[in-house]
Order: C-alpha cells, then structure tokens, then sequence
C-alpha cells in the first residue's frame, strides 16, 4: 500500500465529502479533514500527487480512514479509487463452496459472461433488438473500455468498473453543443442502467409463476432484454458448480443512481427454463429494430397555427456530433422545450434515417429526459 494510488486528491476529496467530511485548514500542499462528532476525528490529506512522499501520505490517511470508519484499508482504497465509477459486482455461489472459490469452468464462464452481457447491454443502449447477430462497433468498444477490479470473496466476487463522474455539471440550460467527451462518460453510465433494468425485467418474468407471454417478451426488448444477454446470463447459470448468480449494481456516490432500477437481481437454476424459453422466442421472432440516441435539445420551431413542433437533437452517431432532426406533438414538445430550457439531456427512440450527405432524421416513438441521469424525473414531469 506504500506504492503510488491509483487516484489523486480529488478522488480523495469526494470520497470525503460523501462520507461528511469537510475541509478545515490547509495549504497548496496539504489539506485537514474533520469528521463532526464525539471524536472530532482529523486526517491530512496531501494534495501534490507527484510528491516523492504523496503514496506514503496517501497510506497513512488510508489507516486513519479504515480505523475511523471501522473497516478494512483495502476497502477504503477500492471506495476512494471507484468514487466516479460504478461498480457492478457479479457473483457465483454454490452450497458446496465455502472458500469463496469456484472450479476453474465455472469462473471462465462467469468472466466470459460478464463481457457478453456489458456488450449486450451497450447494443441495447444503441438499439433496442431482440436478436442482434453483428454488434454495433460502438458496443465491442465497452468491452475494451470498462475494467475488472480484483475478484473477492463472499462466493466468488467479479467487479466490472465503469465511468460515471457526475452528469449535474456537465451540461447548462440552453446548451448549444455536446461535448464528446462527457458523452462518452455517461455512455457508461447509460449501459450499467441498462443492464440493471434488463435483468431486472428478466428477474420479473423468472419468478412469475407462468410463462411471460409474447408481448412480455416484446416488451422486455423495450427494456434492453436480448437473445444475447439471455444467453451470456445463462451460461453461468448453467455450469453445474454454480446454483445462484447475483447482480449488484453500486451506483457511483457522486453520480446518483438512475431511476426505477434494482440494486441486486438474482437468478438461480429454477430460472434457466424461462430464460432459455424468452431466449427462444427472441431468436426466432422479428421485432422491430428502433435507434437510441442520446443528446441535448438544440434546436426548437413551431410557429402559432402549427400542431407539431420540430426538433433538432444533437448527439453522436459513430461519435461524431450530429443533428437529428424530428417532429413532436405538442405535449412532447412541450418536455422537449423544458430539456432545452434546463440543459437535461435527452433520450429519444425510434426508426433513424441517415442519408448519405443529407440530414438525419426521426421518426420518433418515444422521447424524454435520460432516465440514465439524476434530474431526469424532475424534467420530465
């Protein structure tokens, strides 16, 4: 723990502040810390990351912090190194295992599968599909994007961590632009609220006590659910070493969590004959292939004897910055025009029209504040 942190003093600062920290004294060097209380606890946090002394310091605060807080200073180190992450933590249990070890089949399985449901989720965040065959090379990329931390124990542990920095500052009301990169940070955030209403929705149908019915199922692509995501949850569930796999979804502390979607799903073997049965009917039945895209209000025109509004949304399409433009009703175009007013991002589903050196258009089938981000409910209302 003495080797240079894997974060810096403002990964510091947050995990701080979270935690009811506040800042008391300091200097461009360093800074003091209080924690209100009967202790009245202090801890020095050092703020020159290139410092030769800045991993010793960093430890000592870790061991002030862990003994403070009545944890282990491993834990502290992962909360202060994913502050701007969220963390998705799959795990693979069994009766029979009691050392937090799984057999070797077992554990590939899991891994491989945690990468086929991140890419099915991020399809999903692209387009909403049953059966996707070729994955759009925006969601391969989340594969090589996100990370893996440290497997642990309790079962076997394996945490996938991805971006989520706060969406509250990125964008202001009346915003003319996008800016790339802060898209591509809430990109991750979009596909962890993705596969946590999917499963979510999969948990659902699992534990009904009749088969989910085609428009379920239907439904369900509406939500993310894939033939790819149902064979990647399968897999696990299917190596006879494993019995149960959960998922908790631990929502960045600075960034709060999306709304409506579960904190933990878990799938046992009793659930892999309607996961095999969705499964089947996605694979062989045709559902309609609808876009996601994400972005801000832009551009907005409706003049007095108009019924429709027309609106441009920019966003990024193969990551580069576009105008999508599209026609509204007048009470979604009324939520369009609070977005813009407010700066709240937007998601917009439906058929997309790309022509080669013309304008992009939509035929929209649903629009609202990104329900991926925090003011989302409060915009749309």
């Amino acid at each position: 723990m003495n080797d240079v942190p894997d974060f810096g003093p403002n990964e510091i600062r947050s995990y701080l502040r979270v935690n009811g920290w506040a800042p008391i004294d300091g200097s461009e060097l360093a800074e003091l810390w209080n924690l209100p209380g009967l202790a009245d606890e202090v801890v020095l946090v050092p703020l020159k990351q290139g410092a030769p002394d800045f991993g010793k310091r960093v430890h000592i605060l870790l061991t002030d912090l862990a003994r403070v807080q009545d944890q282990d200073t491993r834990a502290v180190h992962d909360a202060i190194a994913t502050v701007y992450h969220d963390v998705t933590d799959l795990r693979a249990a069994h009766p029979s295992t009691s050392d937090g070890s799984i057999p070797l089949e077992a554990g590939y399985e899991l891994f491989i599968s945690a990468k086929r449901m991140r890419v099915a989720s991020a399809a999903a965040t692209l387009r909403r599909q049953g059966h996707f065959r070729n994955f759009p090379p925006r969601a391969r990329d989340q594969a090589r994007e996100v990370r893996l931390g440290q497997t642990r124990r309790g079962s076997y542990i394996v945490p996938i961590i991805s971006q989520a920095r706060s969406p509250l500052e990125v964008y202001s009301p009346g915003q003319s632009d996008i800016d790339a990169g802060v898209e591509e940070v809430l990109f991750d955030r979009r596909v962890t609220a993705t596969m946590s209403r999917a499963l979510g929705v999969l948990e659902e149908m699992a534990s009904a006590d009749r088969d989910p019915t085609p428009s379920e199922v239907s439904d369900s692509v509406g939500e993310g659910v894939s033939y790819e995501l149902c064979q990647a949850l399968a897999k696990v569930v299917n190596v006879s070493s494993v019995n149960t796999l959960d998922v908790s979804f631990n929502w960045s502390r600075v960034a709060a969590p999306p709304s409506d979607t579960p904190l933990r799903v878990t799938f046992n073997q009793d659930a892999l004959d309607t996961i095999e049965k969705v499964s089947t009917q996605l694979k062989t039945r045709t559902y309609t292939r609808q876009h996601v895209i994400y972005g801000i209000v832009t551009d907005l025109s409706r003049q007095p004897d108009d019924e429709d509004g027309r609106v441009g949304v920019q966003t990024l399409l193969q990551r580069r910055s576009r105008i999508v433009w599209m026609h509204l009703p007048p009470e979604t175009y009324h939520v369009a025009v609070r977005c813009h007013d407010e700066g709240v991002p937007v998601r917009v589903q439906g058929v997309l029209s790309t022509p080669p050196g013309g304008h992009a258009n939509m035929t929209v089938s649903g629009f609202g504040p990104d329900p991926s981000l925090p003011f989302a409910q409060a915009a749309g209302q």
